[in-house]
């Protein structure tokens, strides 16, 4: 009798023993985020003055938004040319390392861009970078790019010379 309740009593004691450690995780790994730092942000933050002369962007809009990781990132609203900006991003420099993960040029996503990507943001996030959130994805052609530990994500207005550049630390 005794042998036939240990098994069900252990087996609970495990199902609520393996479900604490992830969701101790879970928000250990989300706390970083929770209450981010947002200052302005100017493009010559991100991208070299050679590069930055050449794209000759009339800024409008640009926040950094850092983490207590240390990770940020920078929002940018501008107009530019949107080959010149892409022909600027191949040339973005990078660090040759063995375990870098480097894009050498930019890939044209073949899927709108998703607004999903703010849900997981802070209130205080998605209202300082409204300007690349509140948008029609279809308006604007899609771009990604990988130099170092920064993802570009760039949406290129298809009507205007309005560009909207997000720099993630990953």
């Amino acid at each position: 009798m005794k042998t036939s309740l240990l098994f069900p009593f252990l087996l609970v004691i495990s199902v609520i023993a393996c479900k604490k450690p992830t969701e101790a995780l879970n928000e250990s790994a989300w706390s970083e985020y929770s209450s981010p730092s947002i200052s302005k942000a100017y493009l010559k933050d991100s991208i070299p003055q050679k590069l930055l002369t050449e794209l000759s962007a009339k800024e409008l809009n640009g926040i950094n938004v850092t983490y207590k990781s240390g990770k940020s990132t920078c929002y940018y609203e501008y107009e530019a040319d949107g080959d010149n900006l892409l022909s600027v991003i191949t040339r973005l420099p990078f660090k040759l390392k063995t375990h870098a993960r480097i894009d050498s040029t930019y890939r044209a996503m073949n899927t709108p861009f998703s607004l999903s990507g703010q849900e997981i943001l802070t209130k205080e996030e998605i209202t300082a970078s409204a300007f690349f959130w509140r948008i029609n994805p279809d308006e604007f052609d899609y771009y990604e790019c990988l130099k170092d530990s920064d993802r570009h994500t760039v949406l290129i207005n298809k009507k205007t010379k309005q560009i909207l550049h997000r720099i993630e630390s990953v």
